[in-house]
């Protein structure tokens, strides 16, 4: 049912302009929504955010966050809608009614600081602005959620979490969006086997996913990158999902032991 009830919200949405008295209507459909508890898929469909329908990220988001919904999270979205001709702002208002409870924050190149308001607020800032972005995660981080729905550029992508990656909560989840740039040369990628490829958002994760099996390696991770912090890597369509979890991992072999670690560098007979 409430499957039926997201697709018709979403078909009502085609082809609507923002403003219209129906978009109006939607969008307090939505506050109320949030309060009974509906979930993200009836939510993005009433506030008219792509990332359902366009996109399938709700039903990903759903089940990473439904455990925190009510709790007092924090979460900071990079990229906030409208480019630079509209304001944008509805998945700024879906996470504000889904998170009851919840501060949300917004970063976005242009001014769109007028959609603060109540728990929600916004900044101007480039994304790979180190300097100001650290600030402003030291001043309101550390959070629960980060979402990449910036510049989709590939050089962006990988710098942007270089350095938010350290303000984002043990448990928390960090989640690249729209990350089929990585297969575009206009965006800094390239098709497989090109040396755009080679410098893309989705082969530098790639590599970053070794990261989970830190304590297994025989020999040192040759060169940086590799953080013992990362606990799980998850690759959906056009969406990448990092969780982080400080605890120790061990292996079950006694790799410390010369003797094992020889045996175990020697090639198959």
């Amino acid at each position: 049912m409430a499957g039926r009830l997201s697709r018709l919200v979403l078909n009502l949405r085609r082809n609507l302009p923002r403003g219209t008295p129906l978009d109006r209507h939607l969008q307090r459909f939505g506050r109320l929504a949030g309060f009974v508890g509906a979930d993200l898929d009836l939510l993005a469909a009433l506030y008219g955010t792509d990332k359902f329908g366009e996109h399938e990220y709700t039903p990903v988001y759903e089940g990473l966050m439904r455990a925190s919904r009510r709790k007092a999270v924090r979460l900071l979205e990079i990229g906030v809608g409208g480019y630079a001709g509209a304001l944008g702002g509805e998945s700024l208002r879906m996470w504000a009614s889904y998170f009851r409870r919840g501060r949300i924050f917004g970063v976005d190149l242009y001014d769109k600081t007028a959609l603060s308001a109540g728990r929600v607020q916004v900044f101007q800032c480039s994304q790979v602005d180190a300097a100001k972005m650290t600030e402003l995660a030291k001043s309101h981080g550390p959070f629960d959620f980060i979402i990449d729905d910036g510049s989709h550029a590939n050089p962006h992508q990988i710098e942007t979490f270089g350095i938010l990656w350290p303000h984002l909560k043990d448990g928390g989840s960090y989640v690249v969006e729209d990350v089929q740039t990585s297969y575009w040369p206009s965006y800094g990628g390239g098709p497989l086997g090109t040396p755009g490829y080679e410098k893309s958002c989705m082969r530098w994760f790639k590599e970053l996913a070794d990261s989970v099996n830190l304590p297994e390696f025989l020999e040192p991770a040759p060169g940086p990158g590799l953080d013992a912090g990362i606990g799980s890597v998850a690759f959906h369509h056009n969406l990448i999902v990092l969780k982080k979890d400080l605890a120790e991992r061990y292996s079950n072999f006694r790799l410390d032991d010369p003797a094992v670690r020889g045996q175990l560098m020697r090639p198959p007979a």
